[in-house]
């Protein structure tokens, strides 16, 4: 008997079921009871209410292209991590290949069995079906993120020249990701089984599984047998939509890079820093401008047709107010010298302009020199950044209350029980599999912590042991409130900036200790986020929660070995790495890293937010967060049929998110986007959002997924560069070429 299976008795859901109807053969639809679906119209559209334990899922089709293709997306992200022009391969990629992959299996090998005793398994147990497809792209996904434990050890070579070789990098990297797997585990019950804890993106996924597997959710059958013109299939739909998302991308990809962000206001005055400032999508506030290229939305946000409205109406007021209302007040009015600076940057500078030299005061054994740091200056950064900094403080603060006061109650029932009477019929049929129960989980995690406790007291952190366990508790607590907001929004606040305040505090002037400390706070929560959404995607497709446990952990150690042994590889062998001599290979993506230890730890908290500091008021976010939930709670329980009742002050804090680096002009085109298609398609025309939403969504991520690496292989990795021409301007992209410049027209850093 399958270890994985509680009873051998099959689910037979063969009818095509809807939320109030099932459509019998001849095409008549009744009535059923609405609770044998999910009760949220979303899920509704993408995911049957259906299960067959019977099919295999970890099979041996599913271990080998599983393994393979976890080495080979994390060898190839981590290796273009370097580059200036970074390619990022996402597991949608992998996802497509899978399906040939494994049906070429299922064709070429024999159906014999392998006698290994009680781990005895089939060559080829029949045909390739959409649970092992799911395994093999949950394993992938473990693979494909990358690690941010990598981009501390490389910010520790860049800059403070300290190396741990391979045995600390590896068990840095390992532990964070281990730590949030346990993590995530134990925290299952409420951010993975409750119907509520949604996770938008995994939605487009599961349509794009069950289209290649000819699976219609019931929702879709209903819609198709009522309404006229939905005769084209999924399966054709995709493709066509993939052909076009494919052949359009080479246009902002490759021919035309003004299309990345059309700032038209900046064509009208070029010679103007004010309306380069105001017009510009990339270095400015990114007014009226907007983007045609669909890999700039995907990069920065989940997919607009992923999200409800409601989510994107509420992130599309935080970011006008922050964005647009608060960054200008701020800079045009010289707030915190802001005029002295750009626009919109994450570099560091001194007090007169110039660039920050942190080498003036940092001592050999790479700690801050105090008095070199008086008789030189204090840091300033950019009002844009001042202000992001502030709104992730209020973030933070605003979550702890809204969890407290819309989610308490159902916590704690959750706290008294793993299995609700509420729960949705998906969590009914998982409930035929057995549970990986909490002290695997809970193993993993003591196993993961006593290797931390040797990693940090082995190597040189600079940070005491106890720190660990501060840094660990902190990850805890704030996990649950953050993953909350993440499976409502697949949109994730950081608590990176809280580690680091707070290992500034406790040992101020230790910019090393004080990534390895945000290294085990901020990243473990990271982690536990990812494999929860894995979890979740997992729960959707039914697939045994045991077989998911053994995936996911195989994903990540092949990528921790293979993504720091390719690290390692590029470091050594490139002369020069991570600077302008050595390009392409100019590590882009360590800036912000860098640029966080210099602050939060080189200079700390301390003196960064001092009473005599310009950034004195920015800890004052935190409460202004931790407060405004409260009006709104008391008003929606008074008006709960009103629009106040729509507003989740958490979700308003995430439309600025990405800021800094994203580019300014993705949000508004990603709010248009999903205004159109989740607001005015979805209710004018029902049924064709039901059946083409998702998967349209799936078809323009995979079509410039693959186009993209098409473009870096054919022509960006041989140098071969399309004719430079007004829509090519590699100086100015989107021509508003005084964006970058300071209110003076000056730019120290060009």
């Amino acid at each position: 008997m399958d270890i994985d299976k509680k009873s051998d008795v099959p689910i037979a859901l063969t009818e095509t079921l809807s939320n109030n109807s099932f459509i019998s053969k001849n095409g008549n639809v009744h009535d059923i009871d609405p609770n044998e679906d999910s009760p949220i119209e979303e899920v509704r559209a993408s995911i049957p209410p259906t299960d067959d334990p019977s099919l295999p899922a970890a099979t041996f089709r599913s271990w080998f292209w599983g393994i393979v293709f976890s080495a080979a997306i994390s060898f190839t992200n981590q290796f273009f991590w370097f580059r200036a022009n970074p390619l990022t391969i996402k597991v949608i990629v992998v996802q497509l290949l899978a399906f040939p992959a494994g049906r070429l299996f299922e064709r070429i090998l024999p159906s014999y069995k392998v006698p290994l005793g009680r781990f005895s398994f089939n060559l080829n147990p029949g045909k390739f079906n959409v649970k092992e497809h799911v395994l093999i792209t949950m394993m992938a996904n473990a693979a494909a993120t990358s690690f941010d434990a990598i981009d501390i050890i490389v910010v520790q070579k860049l800059y403070y020249n300290q190396d741990w070789g391979f045995g600390g990098g590896i068990l840095l990297v390992l532990t964070t990701s281990i730590l949030g797997f346990g993590f995530a585990g134990v925290l299952r019950r409420f951010l993975v089984r409750p119907a509520s804890m949604v996770w938008p993106i995994n939605l487009v996924n599961a349509t794009l599984f069950h289209t290649f597997h000819k699976e219609v959710p019931k929702d879709v059958a209903d819609a198709e047998a009522v309404t006229p013109g939905l005769s084209l299939s999924r399966n054709k739909f995709f493709l066509i939509a993939f052909a076009a998302s494919f052949c359009w991308y080479f246009f902002p990809g490759f021919i035309i890079p003004i299309l990345t962000s059309i700032s038209w206001i900046c064509w009208t005055k070029k010679d103007s820093i004010l309306v380069s400032q105001i017009g510009s999508g990339l270095n400015g506030l990114g007014i009226a401008s907007f983007t045609l290229d669909w890999s700039q939305l995907a990069a920065w946000y989940p997919s607009p047709l992923a999200i409800p409205w409601v989510v994107q109406a509420n992130m599309l007021a935080g970011f006008v107010f922050f964005i647009w209302i608060l960054v200008p007040s701020i800079y045009y009015t010289d707030t915190w010298e802001s005029k002295k600076f750009p626009l919109y940057n994450t570099h560091q500078y001194d007090i007169w302009g110039n660039p920050y030299n942190r080498t003036r005061v940092l001592t050999p054994e790479q700690y801050l020199d105090e008095e070199a740091y008086e008789n030189y200056s204090p840091i300033r950064i950019t009002g844009f950044f001042a202000v992001c900094y502030g709104q992730g403080l209020a973030a933070l603060g605003a979550i702890i209350t809204h969890t407290v006061l819309y989610n308490g109650k159902e916590i704690w029932k959750r706290l008294r029980s793993a299995r609700n009477d509420d729960d949705d019929i998906h969590a009914r049929l998982m409930d035929s599999y057995k549970e990986v129960p909490d002290w695997w989980y809970l193993v993993l995690f003591v196993v993961a912590l006593a290797l931390s406790f040797a990693t940090v007291i082995h190597w040189p952190s600079d940070m005491p042991w106890w720190a660990l366990i501060i840094a660990v508790v902190l990850a805890f607590i704030w996990l649950l409130p953050i993953g909350i907001v993440t499976a409502i929004t697949s949109q994730s606040p950081t608590i990176s900036m809280i580690t680091e305040w707070v290992y500034g505090v406790i040992r101020p002037g230790h910019p090393i200790g004080n990534m390895i400390f945000k290294t085990y706070g901020y990243i473990t929560v990271r982690q536990a986020l990812l494999f929860s959404q894995d979890l979740k995607l997992g729960h959707y497709m039914k697939i045994p929660p045991r077989q998911m446990f053994v995936f996911q952990i195989c994903g990540t150690i092949i990528a921790s070995f293979v993504s720091l042994g390719t690290t390692d590889y590029l470091m050594t062998s490139i002369p020069n790495v991570c600077t302008t001599d050595a390009y392409p290979w100019t590590c882009p993506n360590a800036g912000l890293f860098g640029a966080s230890s210099v602050i939060w730890g080189l200079i700390g908290p301390g003196k960064f937010f001092a009473k005599d500091s310009l950034y004195y008021g920015i800890p004052f976010f935190l409460l202004g967060g931790f407060l405004l939930p409260i009006p709104f709670y008391l008003l929606s329980k008074k008006f709960p049929n009103s629009w106040v009742s729509k507003v989740n002050i958490p979700v308003f804090m995430l439309g600025p998110a990405p800021y800094p680096p994203a580019p300014t002009s993705v949000f508004p085109t990603w709010a248009f986007v999903g205004f159109i298609f989740n607001y005015v398609i979805k209710r004018r025309w029902n049924a064709w959002w039901k059946k083409y939403n998702y998967i349209l969504s799936a078809a323009l991520d995979s079509g410039v997924a693959i186009c993209a690496i098409v473009i870096f292989f054919a022509f960006q990795n041989s140098e071969i560069h399309f004719p430079q021409w007004w829509g090519n301007n590699s100086e100015s992209i989107d021509e508003c070429p005084l964006a970058t410049a300071n209110w003076t027209g000056v730019d120290v850093y060009a």
